[in-house]
């Protein structure tokens, strides 16, 4: 008999499963049918995250050397934010559960009714989650895979290589990611399903359609202060942007663009009620067409259309602003490379400070440690660079800082500016003999100013124009007839540049000592950067000194430039599609719950036309609002910060935003289209 009971229950248990995996898949079916922007936004962010988590595997498949980890390390960050995009995917799926939850809340209370418990109704939810978590991760990882290839192609033009090495390759550290990171986020989504079912009443369920928002009226003082409020915080994020930006870009970003948010959500708490009051009032409007209609759905979810599109206006801000600023910066790390290693390499050696002195012969100090420099090249050239308290960088941008004559003065108006760089004109020739160019010649009482990368060119450009005496002991030099040079005299792998002052040889080496610099070319047997010379390098007992190889010194450019894009870029679009996904999935809510009102608006005899009408109205304003406040945001943030990006283009800023503001629109448009047609096929009557 207990055997009878066991099988019985067996049979029970196993015709149960049969029908909740029924019910899964025909509702599976029926959400990819009514919410294809939930599947889609989905599935483009398991492409979007296993694309930029296989970078590793694109340097790879390009055959990108990275003796020193540069690009490892922009891998490794990439990876790192990864888990910020993975949780701010998580809240976007987690809204759009409670949306679909909430629209389903009525089918629910039906299958509770018919005898259901609530751990069946966790059961079937459980099995639609799975569903949708394999569906969306295996079309999304096929996504990936072919917009990595895509991304390949644009880290070898961002990097300037060939694609004669490139090959087709799967990251299986980025499918492993994809899967583990959203496979932990689906299930916080069950289990955020079975706490909001736990909390659902039978009778709430069954009712859920018939239920408006409750919005509690308030005065209009209180929408006046806080319409002044948000202009007030929405100015002062303007105010630090045009302050902070010539200073310092991050601080300028982060405390501007929290004022921006601050303010944002202010105006849209403000501006809703304020407009909802305004179209009562104007009876005009008011009265005319169906537009009582069309307000009083706009005013019965002022709570919730508030938080969606300050939501959506502060995403699509830092979207836009990202997906500009991110390639923008990008861009600025990488201009001027072409005079960033005029050398095969570059050994340079910086006193210590505890030193007192420079050492009086670096070269010797170089061999005796054990590096032979002759192993490797057979052309080199070494010589001192200088610097003198009276001559600063102020000196090409400006007047000089006066002492103030006091102690105490001086301690609390004291501007921190550097020495500036001197070079006696027959080191500076022997350098440029070495790269093959013809050597300068210099009278004495003259001086040259030499500069190797555009964000310096316009100061230099200015100095020109209005030159001052060069003020060296008691020598005071002029500047020469086309005394602009333009040449680099080192390697380099970070492109900052504050000019160099060439003057007569035995005024520069009356000066104090800054650095010591050694330029070589290899050998015709390494023509290339080599292990060999890295290996004796690093076995050397050098204190002080430090190489870059024309090699590195170019990759660790490009992993800067690839990092600031691809980040900017990755962040922008996960932005993008959240936004995009909240204000879409909020919408296409709203039309489900509006089904019937729209039916009984057609049986009073209101025509097709006019329900589109009003549809299309109720989403320009939804999808419009947040898009024109954050254009002026971005504009702001976006203008502020490259005004100080000296050197670029005109061209290169312009395909800059335009590939921003493109890929922005591009996707909000097909979001809205998307609604709009969604909308009208639940409604079912237009």
């Amino acid at each position: 008999m207990p055997s009878d009971k066991l099988k019985n229950r067996d049979q029970k248990n196993e015709s149960l499963n049969k029908v909740f995996r029924g019910l899964a898949a025909k509702n599976v079916k029926k959400s990819a049918k009514d919410y294809f922007i939930y599947f889609f936004t989905l599935m483009l962010s398991v492409g979007l995250f296993y694309s930029f988590n296989s970078i590793s595997t694109q340097f790879a498949s390009l055959g990108l050397e990275d003796n020193l980890n540069y690009l490892a390390f922009s891998s490794s960050v990439l990876t790192a934010f990864s888990v910020l995009v993975c949780i701010i995917m998580g809240a976007l799926v987690v809204y759009a559960n409670r949306f679909l939850l909430r629209r389903r809340k009525k089918e629910m209370g039906i299958y509770a009714t018919l005898g259901l418990k609530r751990s069946d109704l966790n059961r079937i939810l459980m099995r639609e989650t799975l569903c949708i978590g394999v569906f969306s991760l295996a079309a999304g990882i096929v996504l990936g895979i072919f917009g990595a290839q895509i991304l390949s192609l644009a880290t070898a033009k961002l990097v300037g290589i060939e694609l004669s090495n490139y090959k087709f390759m799967i990251s299986f550290k980025g499918i492993v990611l994809s899967i583990l990171f959203f496979g932990i986020l689906f299930i916080f989504v069950h289990l955020f399903n079975v706490k909001e079912l736990k909390k659902m009443s039978l009778l709430e369920m069954l009712y859920a359609d018939k239920k408006n928002e409750e919005v509690s009226e308030e005065k209009g003082a209180v929408s006046a202060l806080l319409a002044v409020l948000s202009l007030v915080f929405i100015l002062g994020g303007y105010g630090v942007l045009t302050v902070l930006s010539g200073s310092t870009a991050f601080k300028a970003l982060a405390w501007g663009g929290t004022l921006l948010i601050v303010g944002t959500i202010l105006f849209f708490m403000a501006a809703l009620r304020i407009t909802a009051k305004v179209m009562k009032k104007n009876k005009r409007y008011y009265y005319r067409g169906i537009n009582i209609f069309t307000t009083s759905q706009f005013s019965a979810r002022l709570k919730t259309e508030g938080r969606s599109l300050a939501m959506t206006a502060i995403l699509l801000y830092l979207s836009l602003s990202l997906t500009i600023l991110g390639p923008g910066i990008g861009k600025f790390v990488m201009n001027g490379v072409e005079n960033a290693t005029p050398y095969d390499g570059t050994i340079y050696y910086a006193p210590m400070a505890d030193e007192g002195k420079a050492a009086s012969d670096p070269m010797k100090y170089l061999r005796a440690s054990g590096f032979e420099l002759q192993h490797f090249s057979n052309e080199y050239e070494g010589f001192w660079i200088y610097g003198t308290p009276d001559v600063t960088t102020e000196f090409l941008g400006g007047e000089e800082k006066k002492s103030s004559g006091t102690q105490e003065q001086d301690y609390y108006s004291y501007d921190i500016s550097n020495p500036l760089t001197v070079i006696g004109v027959d080191d500076y020739n022997r350098m440029l003999a070495l790269q093959g160019i013809e050597p300068v010649r210099l009278a004495e009482g003259k001086f040259a100013i030499s500069y190797a990368f555009p964000p310096i060119e316009e100061t230099v450009k200015a100095f020109e124009k209005n030159p001052k005496p060069l003020n060296l002991g008691n020598n005071v030099l002029t500047l020469a007839e086309n005394g602009i040079l333009h040449h680099a005299l080192e390697n380099k792998n970070v492109l900052t540049d504050e000019g160099l002052l060439v003057v007569p040889q035995h005024l520069a080496e009356s000066l104090t000592p800054q650095r010591w610099i050694l330029n070589f070319n290899f050998s015709s047997e390494y023509k290339e950067p080599d292990r060999d010379i890295y290996a004796e390098w690093w076995n050397a007992d050098l204190n002080g000194y430090g190489m870059w190889l024309k090699q590195e010194a170019l990759v660790s450019l490009s992993a800067d430039n690839l990092l600031m894009t691809y980040l900017g870029i990755y962040l922008g679009i996960t932005f993008l599609i959240t936004s995009g996904a909240v204000l879409a999935l909020q919408q296409l809510s709203q039309s489900s719950d509006n089904r019937k009102r729209y039916q009984l608006l057609r049986k009073l005899g209101v025509s097709r036309k006019d329900m589109k009408r009003s549809l299309r109205k109720q989403l320009r304003v939804y999808f419009g609002i947040p898009l024109i406040l954050a254009v002026l945001h971005s504009i702001v943030t976006v203008f502020m910060i490259f005004r100080y990006f000296q050197g670029l283009d005109m061209a290169v800023i312009v395909s800059v935003v335009g590939f921003g503001v493109l890929m922005v629109f591009a996707v909000y448009t097909v979001y809205f289209i998307t609604t709009y047609l969604g909308s009208r096929r639940i409604l079912q009557v237009l």
